[in-house]
C-alpha cells in the first residue's frame, strides 16, 4: 500500500489509467472527500463524493456506462511539493481516444490531494470537463445539460 503523497498520487493516476474504481477507491480514508471543482450535470448537485465507498460506488457507475476506456496514457505530469508534508499539486494531460470516431485528444487537469496516515483523505480534482466532453463528442450534449439544468 503506497505511504507517501506522491506514492497516492502514482496510485491514483495508474488506477485512473486502468480504469479500475476498486483499486482507485482503496488509496481514500473511509471518510475521505472527492470534490469535482467544475461543475457538470450528470454528477448531481452534490458534485463531490463523502468517503471511500461512495467514491467507489461514483467510479464505478460512472466507468461502467463506458464500453471502452478511452484513456490511453498520461502526458507531461509535473508535480509541486508544498510546505505542509500532507498537500501536493499534481499538473498535467491524460491522453485519450474517442473510440467512436478514432481521434486522439489530451486533456488537462489539477488535482489537489491531501493525505494523511497512508491514505487520500481529500482530492480536488480540476479536470478540464470541456476538453474531455470536446474530444468524446459530447460538448453539444453537455452544453444542452447545462441549459436545461439552469432553467430549471
Amino acid at each position: 500500500m503506497p505511504t507517501t503523497p506522491r506514492d497516492l498520487l502514482d496510485g491514483f493516476l495508474r488506477a485512473m489509467l486502468d480504469f479500475s474504481p476498486d483499486a482507485l477507491a482503496d488509496l481514500f480514508a473511509d471518510e475521505a472527500i472527492y470534490e469535482f471543482v467544475f461543475w457538470t450535470p450528470h454528477r448531481g448537485p452534490s458534485q463531490r463524493y463523502d468517503g471511500r465507498e461512495e467514491i467507489r460506488a461514483g467510479f464505478r457507475a460512472a466507468w461502467g456506462a463506458v464500453s471502452r476506456p478511452p484513456l490511453t496514457g498520461l502526458g507531461e505530469v509535473c508535480v509541486h511539493e508544498t510546505t505542509d508534508t500532507e498537500v501536493l499539486i499534481s499538473e498535467g494531460e491524460m491522453n485519450a481516444v474517442n473510440h467512436a470516431t478514432g481521434r486522439p485528444f489530451t486533456s488537462r487537469f489539477v488535482l489537489v490531494l491531501r493525505a494523511r496516515d497512508g491514505r487520500i483523505v481529500h482530492l480536488r480534482d480540476y479536470s478540464d470537463v470541456l476538453r474531455t466532453a470536446a474530444g468524446l463528442g459530447r460538448l453539444t450534449q453537455l452544453f444542452d445539460q447545462v441549459h436545461a439544468e439552469s432553467a430549471s
